[in-house]
């Protein structure tokens, strides 16, 4: 089973990821420092390692932007790490008022590109950043069925 804690920055330096960034796009620290101050990310620990990092970066009242970095571990436990994913894309779903999320995927993140469209997201367009192909993922978010206002 997958504990899960409050995200903090240093989360990141407790895992290598499935599928790294290259150098010159792993993280910017002060972004990273944002999100663990939004307290909208969370990170699941298996037998006292980090599995991965996973959350939504708020961009306006209706939208978010859904980010989720797994370690190599995570494919040890599959099913765990599918539904502490699955579970907690829920919770958000529900708990929070967005209207839409979106997700960016490297065009070469096979893993990832399984993993968001496994969540209903669908792939909207490709955008390139910093000479790279990125594939952008959205997903609207039906409140009547959530039974929230």
């Amino acid at each position: 089973m997958i504990y899960i804690r409050k995200f903090k920055t240093s989360d990141f330096n407790e895992f290598v990821p499935l599928e790294p960034l290259p150098n010159d796009e792993i993280y910017d620290p002060e972004f990273a420092q944002a999100i663990e101050d939004s307290e909208l990310a969370v990170t699941g620990v298996r037998d006292g390692k980090v599995v991965g990092c996973g959350g939504v970066h708020p961009i306006d009242k209706d939208n978010g932007e859904m980010w989720l970095r797994l370690s190599e571990d995570c494919l040890n436990y599959k099913i765990d790490t599918l539904r502490w994913v699955r579970d907690g894309f829920e919770i958000i779903e529900k708990t929070y008022p967005f209207k839409q999320l979106s997700a960016s995927v490297r065009c070469c993140f096979d893993q990832s590109i399984k993993l968001v469209e496994y969540l209903g997201f669908v792939k909207t367009e490709m955008r390139m950043h910093k000479g790279r192909p990125w594939f952008i993922y959205s997903k609207r978010i039906e409140r009547d069925k959530l039974c929230l206002p």
